[in-house]
């Protein structure tokens, strides 16, 4: 009967009367309520084979799991956000009647994967059921209002080793600091957040905050030189475990910048590339997952993939200019 009630879902679009808002608890319309009745455990029965499937050996894997299946199954539901935020009004009765933005209702974690759509407080609720279902608690959501504009938003996010990290509708995940830039890019700026802290117990629990702004802006984390070295090393273990012709030489670290061949080899190939901004969300809480997705990138061209397969060394360099990562590829025979 559950399923049956959740495949009537564009039934929940159409104008609720009064006694359905009633009924209903208001929770369509209400974030704060939302969040208590869209993720206590039999609101996310319909989404824990999902959950499973995207649970890593640690939470950044998960996270970065989610965001990743999010990206590639959810689309953003522009016609949603068109809509006028709810407005309910409450009368002396104790009765309570929308008299704006009956339409534009929360969904269900599940509702969301069945519509494949949504905006971003059915993203958040998602996010956060999802990474519950994987057993990671608390979890948090914030409640962002911005500088001079009335349009809030809405996100997920985690607490890993010290550092929070906010996790919205697609990776990267981003440490706080980045995140603050990142709006600043919209020419949004975070004027207050409420956080919501979701602990999942016997029961679930959740604790509303106000988050410091300043410090919430200032949690950027800024890389070292030793971090392009770190990055580097990663590549070239994920190269040499992928590629059995390829070993590490050293001797070609810097082909590139040689006018010749060393002695005894024959030929050699250099490639560069270049990932704007990478260095300004990378966190080395999140290295692995980083690095998968750069590697992912590198390989995205079938040349490369021949070339890697053509040679005997390779040897990778990785350079920080400002916030662009610069990756420098040799290779040999």
């Amino acid at each position: 009967m559950k399923k049956v009630c959740i495949l009537l879902i564009f039934l929940l679009f159409l104008p609720l009367s009064l006694e359905e808002i009633k009924a209903n608890d208001l929770w369509r319309y209400d974030l704060e309520k939302a969040i208590s009745f869209s993720l206590k455990e039999e609101n996310l029965s319909d989404i824990s084979e999902l959950a499973k499937s995207l649970k890593g050996a640690t939470i950044q894997e998960s996270a970065w799991n989610i965001l990743e299946w999010e990206e590639k199954n959810i689309e953003y539901d522009f016609d949603k956000a068109q809509l006028p935020e709810p407005v309910i009004r409450y009368w002396n009765t104790g009765e309570t009647e929308i008299i704006q933005g009956k339409d534009n209702i929360f969904q269900l974690p599940y509702e969301t994967i069945l519509r494949r759509r949504g905006v971003c407080k059915d993203y958040t609720l998602l996010t956060a059921g999802l990474l519950l279902e994987t057993g990671h608690s608390p979890i948090f959501i914030l409640d962002i209002n911005f500088l001079d504009d009335p349009v809030g938003h809405t996100a997920t996010g985690i607490s890993v080793n010290g550092w929070f990290f906010v996790l919205d509708q697609h990776t990267p995940v981003m440490d706080t600091g980045t995140y603050y830039k990142n709006w600043l890019g919209e020419d949004k700026i975070i004027d207050e957040i409420i956080l919501y802290r979701i602990d999942r117990g016997e029961e679930l629990n959740v604790t509303k905050y106000r988050f410091d702004t300043n410090s919430f802006k200032n949690a950027d984390y800024r890389y070292t030189s030793k971090d392009p070295e770190n990055i580097s090393n990663q590549l070239m273990i994920y190269i040499r475990d992928n590629f059995s012709n390829l070993k590490v030489n050293r001797d070609i670290a810097y082909l590139d910048k040689a006018s010749y061949l060393p002695e005894g080899y024959k030929r050699g190939k250099t490639y560069y590339y270049e990932f704007p901004d990478f260095l300004e969300s990378y966190n080395p809480i999140f290295h692995y997952q980083f690095m998968k997705r750069l590697y992912r990138d590198i390989l995205r061209n079938d040349k490369i993939s021949t070339d890697l397969k053509g040679f005997s060394y390779f040897y990778m360099r990785a350079e920080g200019i400002n916030d662009t990562i610069r990756i420098i590829l040799n290779l040999a025979s």
